[in-house]
């Protein structure tokens, strides 16, 4: 389409819009779809005790059925971030979803550990497109000032789900079964797929890459300033370099960004082992610690509860402080929290408030530094390539939860069985790599005073 007319920056056009409004509706569905993955990602976490009794099975061979969305994650990430910089970001996060009710479905018809490995890695494919997918769409359609916290929410979402999961695992499992939780898994995805296909709009700076959207684009901006300002012979653009002729793994490893992408690989990996670790057996080791099943969920509901606080109280305090400092602090504060659960487990009493806030803490810790993550990520890329950037620190983050759970089902395996606080000193001791890598990356998210008196933007 030729694009005679004048010159528009669809980054300040965003930057100058109302937050209030389309960008808020758009955020409220996607902070939705992300409380369904967080349901879904969790659901063998909550069905994992009743299978082991059940299947009269050990908890070790629980190891690769629990890793098996962590590999489909590791998959999705990097294929479903790539199609979106393809075919743009609402069509792929629709595929994401659709994968996830298909693998859902499929979890509850398994009769054996190996179909429930196979569609769990169905599930992951979904699962691991639709975190960087969502940090991705809202980091390009919120305002600059918004930003951070709009992104922070919608990640945090992501544990805030697996809470509400664990609170309908106390109650539907007892009631109706284990596979009663995949059948709910199944169902909310394929209600938000309609949604998403009929409420979500596309991107406008993944528009703006093709003149060919020009039109699309017009309109899609004219909804959000609320204003006929645009009739589509505009030349709308991004502010930042044109896209190379080279693959995009070969971009984002490039002397310009090498360092960023494996300092964001590092510390993705390293977080995501203990995420995923207290994630996926913090109540299978909770019940070998002598904790009745649903004592062990009612913990796990206070790691994700934890969650929230990290992630929307950490953006806060991100555009005051920055990200450097901030994300460097709460992974300490997970490290610290890790050892210090270790120590409280090894009292010959089953502890209770003390472990508690302990494991609120390292909720507060994990999940927050994981959104921080994506947030920078988004950061830290072009336009053109920033869907396959974060998908691939994800993919990169998903071996770390590969080897966590190896590790973990490694341990439950082992005669005689070392004390559980072991488990906790070991994780404790290699999540340190999280605050070293987050530290050293140079793509970090300046206090609000710094970006405005420099009038950087915060999404390059």
């Amino acid at each position: 389409m030729s694009t005679t007319g004048p010159s528009v920056d669809v980054v300040e056009v965003i930057d100058s819009a109302r937050y209030l409004g389309w960008p808020l509706a758009i955020t409220i569905l996607t902070i939705l779809i992300m409380l369904v993955d967080g349901y879904d990602l969790q659901t063998m976490a909550f069905v994992a005790p009743a299978i082991v009794a059940d299947w009269a099975i050990a908890r070790a061979d629980l190891i690769w059925v629990l890793n098996g969305s962590l590999i489909g994650m590791a998959l999705g990430s990097v294929v479903l971030g790539r199609l979106s910089d393809r075919i743009g970001r609402k069509r792929a996060f629709i595929a994401s979803l659709l994968s996830l009710c298909a693998g859902s479905l499929l979890s509850g018809h398994a009769r054996s550990l190996g179909a429930l490995f196979v569609w769990r890695m169905v599930t992951g494919i979904g699962l691991g497109g639709l975190t960087p997918l969502a940090a991705t769409f809202i980091s390009e359609w919120t305002p600059r000032r918004v930003r951070s916290i709009a992104v922070a929410c919608t990640v945090v979402s992501v544990p805030l789900g697996g809470m509400l999961g664990a609170m309908i695992a106390q109650r539907a499992i007892p009631w109706f079964g284990w596979r009663s939780i995949f059948w709910i898994g199944t169902a909310l995805p394929l209600l938000l797929v309609i949604l998403a296909a009929w409420l979500l709009p596309e991107s406008p700076r993944f528009l703006a890459q093709d003149p060919v959207h020009s039109s699309r684009l017009a309109v899609i901006l004219n909804r959000l300033v609320r204003a006929p300002r645009f009739v589509g012979s505009e030349r709308f653009y991004v502010a930042e370099p044109a896209a190379p002729a080279r693959h995009w793994l070969g971009i984002i490893l490039s002397r310009e960004y090498r360092q960023t992408t494996l300092l964001l690989w590092a510390a993705f990996a390293f977080n995501t082992l203990g995420l995923y670790s207290y994630a996926n057996w913090l109540p299978t080791v909770l019940t070998a610690a002598g904790f009745t099943q649903t004592a062990a969920l009612g913990q796990h509901q206070y790691f994700n509860f934890g969650s929230f606080f990290g992630a929307v109280g950490g953006a806060i305090l991100i555009g005051r402080y920055g990200s450097r400092l901030v994300g460097t602090g709460l992974a300490l504060l997970g490290v610290a929290a890790t050892l210090l659960i270790g120590v409280t487990l090894t009292g010959s009493s089953l502890p209770g408030a003390q472990l508690s806030l302990l494991v609120l803490a390292a909720g507060a810790a994990f999940s927050g530094m994981q959104s921080f993550l994506y947030a920078v990520g988004a950061h830290s890329y072009p336009t053109y390539v920033r869907g396959a950037g974060v998908g691939s620190a994800q993919t990169i983050s998903r071996i770390g939860g590969v080897l966590g759970g190896l590790a973990a089902g490694a341990f439950f395996g082992l005669h005689p069985q070392p004390p559980l606080s072991t488990f906790f000193y070991a994780l404790g001791t290699l999540v340190i790599m999280v605050a070293v890598s987050f530290f050293l990356l140079r793509t970090h998210i300046a206090p609000n005073r710094t970006r405005h008196s420099r009038g950087a933007p915060l999404i390059p």
